[in-house]
């Protein structure tokens, strides 16, 4: 896969199709870098962790979701997400104990966080083992690495913030036009 290739197509259809390339995307581009920002600093100040330890923490909460997504043919809500992530025990989701053990095959590994975050192993494997402390991860030799009883404070104390902003974006995006011409574009 030649990403600088498929770059170059993408710039091209932007150009080409107008929708995009006509609509105020400095102010878009604008207003999703200070989303960025503040994304970042609330890791910091709010979390007190460093970006890579919460990219880590977030390929664990992306593996549960996978799991309970696949798992569930109905849309589970904000409400329905927020108990199952109370009630974490002992690393496992209950929704996802309650009808089957994780295969050691879907079990996360540190190998397979490298893998998504790009990350050296050592220093994944350091920082899983700093989480583990905090008991914001937990590491199961049978179950891999999973979700420890402290993620609970972590997405109630950070997700209702970032939805508000993600509502905010997406209204600024939409007030400007950059939204109907993103959402209507296709490559």
């Amino acid at each position: 896969m030649d990403i600088s290739r498929d770059i170059e197509k993408v710039r091209q259809k932007i150009k080409s199709e107008g929708t995009v390339a006509k609509k105020p995307f400095a102010v878009a581009m604008y207003r999703f870098s200070m989303f960025m920002l503040d994304y970042f600093t609330r890791v910091k100040k709010e979390l007190n962790l460093d970006y890579e330890s919460f990219m880590i923490i977030q390929t664990v909460v992306s593996h549960n979701l996978y799991l309970l997504n696949k798992k569930n043919k109905l849309a589970i809500t904000y409400e329905d997400l927020e108990e199952e992530w109370s009630h974490i025990t002992d690393g496992l989701l209950n929704q996802v104990t309650q009808f089957r053990e994780i295969r050691s095959s879907q079990k996360l590994t540190i190998s397979s966080i490298c893998l998504v975050i790009g990350l050296p192993k050592e220093t994944v494997r350091r920082k899983i083992n700093e989480l583990s402390k905090k008991k914001i991860l937990r590491i199961s030799n049978i179950n891999g690495i999973l979700l420890g009883n402290e993620y609970k404070k972590i997405f109630s104390k950070f997700v209702p913030e970032t939805t508000l902003q993600v509502s905010k974006l997406l209204k600024g995006w939409e007030k400007s036009g950059i939204l109907k011409s993103l959402l209507d574009f296709k490559i």
